[in-house]
C-alpha cells in the first residue's frame, strides 16, 4: 500500500528538501528578473522626468522664439474710459493725444409688429444682403417669426446677420442686426412671396424700420481725423490697435507706447533659468555617484548623451542677423565649464535698450534663431512618436518579454518541484519498504530456535 504522507518511510523532511533545491535554482533567477524590472522602471521614470523638464524648457522658449513675444511693448492710457490699446513689436515708442468723437454702430432693422409671434407670416423667401454679399432663406407656409429667425441664424451661407425676436408694448417683431459695425455693413432685405403678400407686408419696402443707424467710429489723433468701420481701430498707428469704448470730443486721452524692457529681460532670464534646470536634470539622470558606487538610471544612455551634446552645440553657435553674426555671449549670456548659463546684467540691459533688433534676431529668426532651433530639437524628443516615446515603447516591449520569461520560468520551476517531489516520494517509498523487510527479517531471525535475545 502506497504512502500518503511524504517522509514517513525515510524520516526525511522531503517538502523542505525539495523547497531548498528549487529555491537554489529559482531565487538567483528571480533576483535577475527583479533587477531587470527595477532597471526598466527606473529608466521609464527617468525619461518621464526628462520629458517634463523638456516641456518646461519649451514653455520658456515659447516666450522668446517669436519677435511678437520677445519684443514687447508697454502701453498706457492713464485712467481713460474712452479707449484701451494694444501694441505689437512694430509699434514705435511715443505719445499721442486722442479724442474719440464717435463710436461705430451696427445697422439694425425691424419688421412689422404682430400680436402673436407664433402665427405663420407668409410663404416664399427672404433675400438678405450685407456689404454686397447676399444669402437667401426659404419661408414655409406655417413658419412663425421664431422659425424665420432660426433659419437666418443657422444658414450656412449667412454673410453677417443675426436675427432675434423683440417683444415690446407694440407687439413682437423680427429684428435683424449686422454682425459688424460701420456704414459698409448695412442690411438690405427683399421679400419674395409665392403665396399672398404676407412676407412683403412685414419685410417689404416701406414696411421695415431702421432701429439703429450704421455709423463709423471717428477719432482724432494729435488733431488728425481718423474714420474707421469698427471700434477696433487698427490702421491709424503702426502696430497699434485702439479699442474704443466711449465718445466725447471734449475729452483727451494721452496714449503712451514704451518698450517693455522688464518683460523682455524676464523672458530672457526665464530661458536661462529653464536651460540651467534642464542641464541639471540631465546631469542628475546620467551621473555616477562615486560615494554610493551607484549609477543614475540613464548613465551612459545614448539618447541623453546625444541630447546634451546637441543642446550645448546650439547654445554656442552664432546666428546670422542681417550682415552680421551674433551669439549669446554678445548679449551678455555666458557658459561656464559645467555647461550652465549666466547673465551679465549690464551687457544685457544695454542690448535691450540700444539694439533690440539684434536680440530679436538672435533668438527669434525663423528656422535659424537660437530659440527656434532649440524648440525644434526639443520637440523631436517630446512629441508623440518622438525619441522619448520610441524609447518608452521599447521599454514596454522589454517589460512584456520579461513577463513572458517570468511566466515560462514559473512553469519550469513548478515542473522541477513536481519532478523532485515525485523522485523523493519514490525514494521514500523504497526506504519504507526496505525498513519493513528489515523489520520482518529481524522478527523471523529472532523467532528461530536457539536464539537468545539480549
Amino acid at each position: 500500500m502506497a504512502l500518503t504522507a511524504t517522509g514517513i518511510g525515510s524520516g526525511l523532511d522531503i517538502s523542505n528538501i525539495v523547497s531548498v533545491l528549487v529555491d537554489a535554482e529559482k531565487v538567483p533567477k528571480e533576483a535577475i528578473f527583479n533587477k531587470t524590472e527595477k532597471s526598466i522602471d527606473a529608466k521609464v521614470s527617468a525619461f518621464g522626468s526628462l520629458k517634463s523638464e523638456l516641456a518646461t524648457f519649451q514653455d520658456a522658449l515659447e516666450k522668446i522664439k517669436s519677435g511678437t513675444e520677445l519684443n514687447q511693448r508697454k502701453v498706457s492710457t492713464g485712467e481713460s474710459t474712452f479707449l484701451t490699446a494694444e501694441a505689437d513689436k512694430f509699434a514705435q515708442t511715443g505719445s499721442y493725444n486722442i479724442q474719440v468723437e464717435q463710436l461705430a454702430a451696427a445697422h439694425k432693422l425691424g419688421g412689422i409688429n404682430v400680436g402673436d409671434p407664433a402665427l405663420a407670416v407668409g410663404e416664399g423667401s427672404l433675400d438678405l444682403t450685407v456689404n454686397g454679399d447676399s444669402f437667401s432663406i426659404t419661408v414655409g407656409a406655417t413658419d412663425s417669426l421664431q422659425t424665420i429667425a432660426n433659419s437666418i441664424n443657422e444658414a450656412n451661407d449667412n454673410v453677417g446677420v443675426t436675427a432675434t425676436i423683440v417683444t415690446s408694448d407694440a407687439g413682437s417683431r423680427l429684428v435683424l442686426s449686422s454682425d459688424n459695425e460701420g456704414t459698409d455693413n448695412q442690411i438690405a432685405i427683399v421679400a419674395n412671396d409665392t403665396v399672398g403678400t404676407g412676407l412683403d407686408d412685414m419685410f417689404g419696402a416701406g414696411n421695415t424700420t431702421e432701429l439703429q443707424t450704421a455709423q463709423n467710429s471717428i477719432v482724432h489723433i494729435d488733431g488728425q481725423k481718423v474714420t474707421s468701420q469698427s471700434n477696433n481701430v487698427t490702421t491709424a498707428i503702426t502696430g497699434v490697435t485702439l479699442n474704443l469704448t466711449d465718445a466725447d470730443l471734449a475729452e483727451t486721452t494721452v496714449f503712451k507706447i514704451e518698450l517693455d524692457t522688464e518683460t523682455v529681460k524676464e523672458n530672457v532670464k526665464g530661458f536661462v533659468d529653464a536651460y540651467n534646470s534642464l542641464i541639471s536634470a540631465i546631469d542628475g539622470l546620467s551621473s555616477y555617484d562615486v560615494d554610493k558606487d551607484e549609477a543614475a538610471a540613464l548613465q551612459g544612455d545614448s539618447v541623453i548623451r546625444s541630447l546634451e551634446s546637441q543642446l550645448r552645440n546650439m547654445i554656442s553657435e552664432r546666428v546670422t542677423v542681417g550682415s552680421e553674426t551674433i551669439a549669446l555671449y554678445d548679449i551678455g549670456i555666458e557658459t561656464d565649464r559645467y555647461g550652465k548659463l549666466s547673465i551679465d546684467d549690464t551687457k544685457l540691459d544695454q542690448i535691450i535698450a540700444e539694439d533690440m533688433s539684434s536680440l530679436e534676431g538672435l533668438f527669434a529668426t525663423t528656422d535659424t534663431g537660437v530659440a527656434n532651433r532649440l524648440d525644434s530639437l526639443v520637440d523631436g524628443y517630446v512629441k508623440s512618436g518622438g525619441v522619448i516615446d520610441n524609447r518608452n515603447n521599447a521599454y514596454t516591449k522589454d517589460k512584456s518579454r520579461l513577463d513572458d520569461q517570468r511566466a515560462a520560468f514559473t512553469i519550469k520551476m513548478e515542473a522541477l518541484q513536481a519532478r523532485l517531489l515525485k523522485q523523493f516520494n519514490a525514494m521514500d517509498l523504497i526506504v519504507a519498504q526496505l525498513n519493513q523487510q528489515s523489520s520482518g527479517l529481524s522478527d523471523r531471525l529472532n523467532s528461530l530456535p536457539g536464539v537468545v535475545k539480549q
